[in-house]
């Protein structure tokens, strides 16, 4: 059972972060994670975001305070459970920062997130529907990990007007209506569901996971799969889609135009500051005179969001994690990172080893057994995964500056070039 509490951030950011931070709580730090930022310069990187977007004021964060029923969860699963939370919510944009609690009775979290996104400058509302999202992905995750979720007669009244604000947001949003029209056509399209599989690759979806009773991808729209089911229910469920495709269920189905665009709205005009505005009655005359010639209020330009728009953000955000990477591990030269890969290729081998043995012994171990052995299989996983993120990274970063080298020696050579073009003229010139 988890309990949500959402505090916005509006004086001191630091403080909050220290807070969370303090090692008296968190086990000497052990129990301080992050998504997207590093621990150590959290609230650097955090304030560093709002400057580089120019949104140092109003709302600067806000501050998620998970509780947990008594001692039902151990402090690494809580810790874990945080991350997960974070990531699903926020890890496609934002900066956050999880801090597991040991000091009461009860086992909390504190989640401190930064509320401009590093992407696009976009700065998080905590609307009614994104509580809803909360609150919801948190009860799946204490599901997931076996933890028990509030029953009484306000929680399911709760749970139904939280249902209420999910579904009304998922009709609204253009990304999973984007989504949703394209599962639509694969589906008419097609007689066979490899086809339709097949179909949605041509479209530009991946990494399509079908084997259970759930059906996610990865979409040109978001950086991570998204659960369809989860959104539009059983019709986008496996069994759903299959019978869709072969028994051919006569239903209405929404048509997607191919016609319709979407925009995204863009603010074109001089932008006022709030705090000279308040204390400066030379501004106040500026601002007032920007009326008169009518600059003020500006209009907006009205932008077409395209697959291409998606994709240029999740390059944004791949760079912007390559100079957090370079930042945390205080890399001087491509040598450094070179040698990084190399200590990194060293360690998977290892750790596929030890996985291999684990999978061996799960087939013939006990029932009781084979829940402890796939903990360690997925510990292991989540190591080798983050190990092969971390190259990924690395090998990015090593190409982006050959790149670079190779621009800057093409320009040096252009530039003597030129040089020698202009003492020829020169002698020419004397010469006559």
């Amino acid at each position: 059972m988890a309990v949500i509490k959402i505090k916005t951030i509006k004086s001191n950011l630091q403080a909050v972060i220290n807070y969370g931070k303090n090692g008296d709580k968190t086990d000497n730090g052990i129990l301080v994670s992050s998504v997207n930022c590093s621990v150590e310069t959290a609230y650097d990187e955090m304030a560093l975001t709002k400057k580089f977007f120019h949104k140092e004021d109003k709302t600067l964060g806000y501050h998620i305070i998970q509780s947990f029923k008594g001692n039902e969860v151990s402090p690494s699963m809580a810790n874990q459970i945080g991350i997960e939370l974070a990531q699903e919510l926020w890890g496609d944009k934002y900066q956050i920062i999880v801090c597991t609690h040991i000091n009461k009775e009860n086992i909390h979290n504190h989640l401190i997130l930064n509320s401009v996104s590093f992407i696009d400058g976009k700065k998080y509302h905590n609307g009614k529907e994104d509580i809803s999202f909360l609150k919801e992905t948190s009860d799946n995750l204490c599901f997931k990990y076996g933890l028990s979720i509030v029953t009484t007669p306000r929680a399911e009244k709760e749970k139904e007007f939280r249902q209420k604000n999910i579904d009304n947001f998922n009709r609204r949003d253009e990304k999973m209506q984007k989504i949703i029209s394209d599962i639509d056509e694969a589906i008419k399209s097609v007689k066979k569901y490899s086809d339709f599989k097949l179909v949605l690759t041509a479209k530009g979806y991946s990494n399509i996971k079908d084997n259970g009773k759930y059906f996610s991808l990865n979409t040109p729209y978001y950086s991570r799969n998204v659960r369809i089911d989860r959104v539009f229910g059983e019709r986008y469920s496996v069994q759903g889609i299959k019978e869709r495709i072969y028994y051919n269920v006569k239903e209405e189905i929404p048509v997607a135009n191919p016609n319709k665009k979407y925009y995204r709205k863009f603010y074109t005009g001089p932008k006022i500051n709030r705090f000279l505005l308040k204390t400066s009655s030379f501004y106040r005359l500026y601002v007032h005179y920007l009326y008169v010639f009518r600059i003020l209020p500006a209009k907006n330009e009205y932008k077409e969001l395209t697959p291409a728009y998606y994709k240029q953000q999740r390059k944004n955000k791949m760079i912007f994690e390559e100079i957090n990477f370079l930042g945390r591990n205080n890399f001087k030269s491509v040598k450094e990172v070179q040698d990084y890969i190399d200590n990194l290729e060293m360690q998977l081998p290892e750790l596929k080893g030890k996985r291999e043995i684990l999978w061996r012994k799960h087939k013939t171990a006990n029932e009781t057994n084979k829940n402890d052995i796939l903990k360690e299989i997925n510990e292991l996983t989540e190591k080798i995964d983050t190990i092969k993120v971390q190259k990924s990274a690395c090998n990015r970063i090593i190409e982006r500056y050959e790149n670079l080298k190779e621009k800057n020696i093409k320009q040096i050579e252009n530039k003597e070039k030129e040089q020698k073009l202009i003492k020829a003229d020169k002698k020419e010139r004397i010469k006559k």
